[in-house]
């Protein structure tokens, strides 16, 4: 934690708290001032975001164990897409869900918005158990996406009002990690239920009563625990706020600005920028249905019984926190490193699929180390994450950046599972080839992507010369702002 504050340049600050009047200042904050806030700051955020992440994954994800446990018999969803489907249709809810919330989350306040939404999603994953068809799961899955496509988006302009741009990716990544956190946790709690035999309900219908109900008391207690934008920080004086929005100043990216401008959307809208991050993040994104809805079946399918393969999904937790975890402590200590990162992170994905291909059935060892690299899409797609945020400035520009990325995360998760048609199992050959095309597509795109942005960095080099922070706080997008340059 501390190499970030020691990274992070110094900022000016002034005598009083308004956004207006901090883009003015002209004292320094020194390091260890600034060390002392990024510690506070961390203490103050990260909690709250990791753990509210953790049980999003966990209710999104619970689908894979409940499968195992008579989820797909009860509800009709053995034959060919049918488990697909009710993946999916998560997805579609999601894309529905991303921009209104998004939105919804710059006109209001984020701690009232987030609470909402996770007490509306708990309600959803609590009735889910009632679910008695094909039909009714269907409709219960798209509302859950529908309610839960704002947390990740508003993470990220939370992440991007409180962090540097040389600590948005870390944070990021300690955010998305507990998506680890959830799988290290679930399948134990989860191991527990698929014991309980008698009654008139079904070991996955206990799955998401206790879901569920933990998510409720948790969205009640975010009113008091999210955290506000800096300006209304609880927890700090007026003096440390004024910091807090100095420390950024040097982000060129702008302060947080209720007001939904439209230049700034259609700006957005036509920068090749946003949809090269887009193909890239859509084709990372592809081995999250892999990883994160087929695992427990397609273990099943190398001859493990239902309680194994729910168990061989702890090391996939293990594996998200170290491949989301380095990848963000590998893009905050190489400068410009990140789609060089994305690249890399996308070898161990191509050869995962390939040991899954081309091994035989009998080699069980080697096919399962291949599935556990596909975990390798998660170093790729947090890079993703933290570009959405540190790569766009002015505020309404951001909002269309954080929604369009987690859009393409969706489609990118609708086509994995659609890759995944009951007639390939047990081995899925067509499916894990499908995924080694897109991670080829992934590894060409953030290249070029790179070569482009570097392009116009070196230009804005040679046209404007060194940038500064004079601007750093106004609500200009990363157009206007001659001193924002990319980070590639």
């Amino acid at each position: 934690m501390g190499s970030d504050s020691e990274k992070a340049k110094a900022a000016p600050v002034c005598e009083m708290a308004s956004t207006s009047e901090l883009e003015h200042g002209a004292v320094a904050i020194d390091a260890e001032t600034n060390k002392k806030l990024l510690g506070r700051i961390d203490r103050r955020v990260m909690p709250v975001l990791c753990f509210t992440y953790a049980l999003q994954f966990y209710d999104k994800a619970l689908l894979s164990q409940a499968a195992i446990f008579g989820l797909r018999k009860d509800l009709g969803l053995q034959d060919g897409l049918k488990y697909s489907w009710a993946s999916l249709i998560f997805y579609f809810g999601y894309l529905v869900g991303t921009y209104p919330i998004s939105l919804l989350a710059q006109k209001y306040s984020t701690r009232v918005v987030i609470t909402v939404i996770c007490i509306l999603w708990s309600i959803v994953v609590l009735s889910t158990p009632a679910c008695k068809d094909y039909g009714g799961f269907l409709a219960n899955r798209f509302m859950l996406g529908l309610i839960e496509a704002g947390v990740s988006p508003i993470f990220m302009m939370v992440v991007g009002l409180w962090y540097t741009h040389a600590e948005q990716v870390s944070r990021s990544a300690w955010w998305y990690s507990f998506s680890g956190g959830s799988n290290l946790v679930s399948p134990l709690i989860n191991y527990g239920m698929g014991h309980i035999v008698g009654g008139k309900l079904q070991p996955w219908q206990y799955m998401y009563f206790i879901a569920g109900g933990v998510t409720f008391f948790w969205g009640v207690a975010l009113w008091w625990l999210f955290p506000d934008t800096p300006q209304a920080a609880k927890g700090f004086t007026e003096e440390e706020r004024k910091l807090l929005l100095e420390r950024v100043r040097g982000n060129n990216a702008g302060s947080e600005n209720k007001e939904f401008k439209w230049y700034q959307m259609r700006e957005a809208l036509c920068d090749y920028r946003l949809w090269g991050l887009c193909i890239v993040s859509m084709m990372c994104c592809t081995g999250s249905g892999a990883v994160t809805v087929f695992a427990p079946i397609v273990f099943n399918g190398m001859g493990f019984n239902v309680f194994q393969s729910l168990l061989l999904n702890l090391p996939i937790g293990a594996l998200a926190f170290i491949c989301i975890l380095g990848s963000g402590y590998l893009g905050r200590y190489f400068a410009n490193a990140r789609l060089h990162i994305v690249s890399a992170a996308c070898l161990p994905v191509i050869l995962g699929c390939l040991l899954l291909w081309r091994l035989p059935s009998s080699n069980v060892a080697g096919r399962i180390v291949g599935y556990y690299l596909i975990n390798f899409f998660s170093s790729a797609w947090v890079q993703c994450i933290g570009m959405g945020t540190s790569n766009v400035a002015g505020h309404t520009k951001k909002a269309v950046y954080a929604g369009a990325t987690f859009i393409a995360y969706s489609i990118g998760n609708i086509i994995g599972p659609l890759m995944f048609d009951a007639s390939y199992a047990p081995r899925y050959d067509p499916s894990f080839t499908g995924i080694l095309i897109c991670f080829i597509i992934c590894f060409f795109c953030s290249e070029i992507l790179r070569f482009f942005m570097a392009r116009e960095n070196k230009r804005r080099d040679e046209k404007y010369g060194v940038p500064d922070d004079t601007q750093g706080l106004e609500d200009l997008t990363d157009k206007e702002n001659k001193s924002f340059r990319y980070h590639l």
